[in-house]
């Protein structure tokens, strides 16, 4: 088998070089792991038994999510520092919310409570009303300025009729995967 490896590694590594920079190790351990799952010798099935019960991640990801996930480099180990569980039912884990200001605490609670609502239902959305509690909640509420301040992040958001729901456009979608590995890494 390593003879095989060492004939195929060169090939293994012109296909990660082909990954974007910040995902070639990732894509390296996944090539190299599927290489080995399919020269590995097979080995006996384990008797029957009662099947495992879930993880605490089950379901899982929705795959919707997946893409937002790989484009921001962002690992389940990453994502379980911000947010439990992942999928369904997903909680909010942060004490605090990044942010020098009232303003950029709001704008950012907002992307992270999309990422949320995209767990649960695969949908980066998040209503006024659950951002005005939770807001309240990581004392970043400012009732005068509320609409002012998404306004004035539109950008992160798509285009919306007044009063109804946010959802994260392409930047937004960025800035909250920036936030969540700034959380992750304790910043």
């Amino acid at each position: 088998m390593l003879d095989k490896l060492k004939a195929d590694f060169d090939e293994i590594i012109e296909l990660v070089k082909k990954a974007p920079t910040p995902l070639q190790e990732l894509a390296f351990k996944m090539i190299l792991e599927q290489w080995f799952n399919s020269n590995a010798t097979p080995r006996p099935a384990p008797p029957p038994g009662p099947a495992p019960p879930p993880g605490p991640g089950a379901p899982g990801v929705p795959e919707i999510v997946k893409p937002f996930l790989t484009a921001n480099a962002i690992t389940t180990d990453v994502l379980e520092k911000v947010f439990h569980p992942i999928g369904p039912g997903a909680q909010l884990l942060a004490s605090g919310i990044p942010g020098n200001s009232k303003a950029t605490k709001l704008v950012n609670l907002s992307l992270l409570l999309s990422v949320k609502q995209a767990l649960e239902s695969g949908s980066f959305s998040c209503t006024l009303k659950q951002l005005r509690e939770l807001a309240i909640h990581y004392d970043c509420y400012d009732s005068t300025n509320f609409s002012k301040t998404l306004k004035a992040s539109k950008n992160y958001y798509n285009p919306r009729e007044k009063g109804a729901d946010l959802e994260l456009s392409g930047p937004g979608r960025k800035r909250a995967g920036e936030i969540i590995k700034g959380i992750a890494a304790g910043e």
